[in-house]
Formats: C-alpha cells, sequence, structure tokens
C-alpha cells in the first residue's frame, strides 16, 4: 500500500514570491503554518540506498488491511530570482509515516521499493517539466504544472497497487518493475 504527503507550504513558498515579490525579497526562508506537519526524517531516493525494514518505523494500523505503508513525497521548490527560475524536487521517504506489519517479507520489501521508485520517476517528470518554465510563464504554468504532476502520480500509484494487486501477482509486478526501471533509466538525465 501506499500513501503520500503533500505540504500545504509548497504552494505558498512557490507562488507568494511570485504574487509578493517584495515580501519575498525581505524574507528568504519561509517559515511553516503552525498547522503544517514537518517531517523532519527523511530518506533521499538513491540508486545506491534501497529501502529496508528498519526504515518503517510508524506504529503499523491495526485496521488497515494491508501489511505495510510506504509514506513518501515529492518535495518541490521553485523560485525566480533576477529573472532566473530555479528549482528542486527531491523523492524523499518518510519513515515516520511508513510502517509494516511483517519484516520478515522480502517480497513485500521489494513491492515497497517499487512504491518509492515510482515516486522518483515522477520526480523525474516533473523536473523534465520544470526545465522548461521560465520565469515570464512561472505565474500562469507552475501552479498548473505541479498540479498535474501530483495527479500522475497519484494515480499511477493507484494503478500499480490494483494492477499486481498490491503485489500479489507477481507476474504483474515484475512488468511493473521492469517498467519502473526502463523509466529510471531513461530519465536519468534528470536525476
Amino acid at each position: 500500500m501506499y500513501t503520500f504527503t503533500v505540504f500545504l507550504s509548497l504552494w505558498a513558498r512557490i507562488l507568494l514570491p511570485l504574487l509578493f515579490p517584495d515580501a519575498a525579497a525581505a524574507k528568504k526562508e519561509m517559515i511553516a503554518a503552525p498547522e503544517e506537519k514537518v517531517y523532519t526524517e527523511q530518506v533521499r531516493w538513491s540508486p545506491d540506498r534501497r529501502l529496508s525494514w528498519e526504515d518503517f518505523k510508524a506504529d503499523p494500523d491495526a485496521e488497515n488491511p494491508h501489511h505495510a505503508l510506504t509514506a513518501a513525497n515529492l518535495a518541490v521548490n521553485a523560485q525566480c530570482q533576477q529573472n532566473g527560475f530555479s528549482y528542486q524536487v527531491s523523492c524523499v521517504f518518510l519513515p515516520s509515516q511508513s510502517w509494516t506489519k511483517n519484516v520478515e517479507s522480502e517480497k513485500l520489501l521489494k513491492h515497497e521499493q517499487l512504491h518509492f521508485d515510482l515516486t522518483e520517476v515522477h520526480a523525474r517528470l516533473l523536473r523534465r517539466e520544470l526545465e522548461a518554465l521560465g520565469c515570464a510563464d512561472l505565474k500562469d504554468k507552475l501552479s498548473v504544472t505541479v498540479t498535474n504532476a501530483f495527479a500522475h502520480w497519484k494515480a499511477e500509484q493507484s494503478a500499480f497497487d490494483d494492477d499486481c494487486k498490491h503485489g500479489l501477482n507477481a507476474a504483474r509486478e515484475r512488468a511493473w518493475a521492469a517498467d519502473i526501471a526502463q523509466r529510471l533509466k531513461q530519465l536519468e538525465a534528470y536525476q
């Protein structure tokens, strides 16, 4: 199973500097709103760093019928300064929100890793989209670009779980694993 987190301040970090440039210049770093949950412990996606069950630190949800939950996020920071657009998109795993009921299953861990790898695919796709933007069209296109990226990411995560029956259909999961690996390779320039 998979869940994703979208921080409300994402929009504030992106849109406020565009709408109120003087405020952005006066304050270089925005502070999260009090109601925002800030997850300090994060594992950034890396081809050399695979998830382990020790990374899943939340208490399992006894009411949830699934055996594990991977919480991941696409952390997006974007800004325009002196007509130069810069951005950073990070694919992160959130240990304090991720849990498992079965630390013995390597098959289940591989399924959860595929969720994280699929999140990295979407991080790379978003980086590719953001590369095409500039400060001139940022106000009109940034919000739509990020919103669409998050919608596609969420939809594909659901499709992955539905198609391979949350890891129970081994043949479909192997097909997804091969596709995800191929897409990661095709999008290496956006790592």
